[in-house]
């Protein structure tokens, strides 16, 4: 099955596709949709070319889920709301397809990917690099935060029959995700 992981915004759209099928997991595609620098003025028209960009996705490589990465509380209440907007063009584009669309919180993502729920950006690229067996080279943090909600959704989808699936220390992390440790 092929998901699709976003991290939205409006300015910079990180999108990454990984097949997962039994235990392998594989990246497919990835990169940045960045609307048009000259629709700044009709903030309308960068939704839409969000949303166009990721409804071609969709159909380009049959996606079977999508999971987007949830908006965090912002200090910047406009920031907020069209980070907001973005989130939900790429859910109702995954909708229209008939498509389920999961969320996660940037805690969550970061907790299933690195085992630290507040580690930076650049290790979540240094994990995603290595249980991806990949070098995403010079991509923009965005592209791996969208692969890293994609494994986040993975992750979470094995452990459905585990009580709890949040570890409370790296040898609970590591009992519980052993082909996440590198050698």
């Amino acid at each position: 099955m092929l998901i699709l992981g976003i991290d939205p915004g409006s300015v910079k759209c990180g999108y990454g596709i990984i097949e997962h099928c039994n235990d392998s997991i594989k990246i497919i595609h990835y990169g940045l949709i960045k609307p048009k620098v000259s629709d700044s003025f009709f903030f309308l028209n960068k939704l839409k070319s969000i949303y166009d960009e990721i409804d071609s996705l969709l159909v380009e490589y049959r996606i079977g889920e999508t999971a987007v990465e949830s908006q965090f509380y912002s200090k910047n209440p406009q920031s907020l709301m069209k980070l907001t907007q973005a989130k939900t063009v790429v859910e109702i584009a995954a909708i229209n397809r008939g498509i389920p669309v999961f969320e996660y919180t940037p805690r969550e993502i970061k907790l299933s990917v690195t085992g630290r729920g507040n580690a930076s950006k650049q290790s979540v690229k240094f994990m995603i690099e290595n249980i991806c067996a990949t070098k995403l080279k010079d991509e923009v943090l965005d592209v791996s935060d969208a692969l890293a909600v994609a494994l986040c959704h993975i992750y979470r989808k094995e452990k459905i029959g585990i009580k709890r699936n949040s570890p409370r220390n790296w040898r609970e992390f590591i009992i519980m995700n052993p082909k996440r440790v590198l050698s």
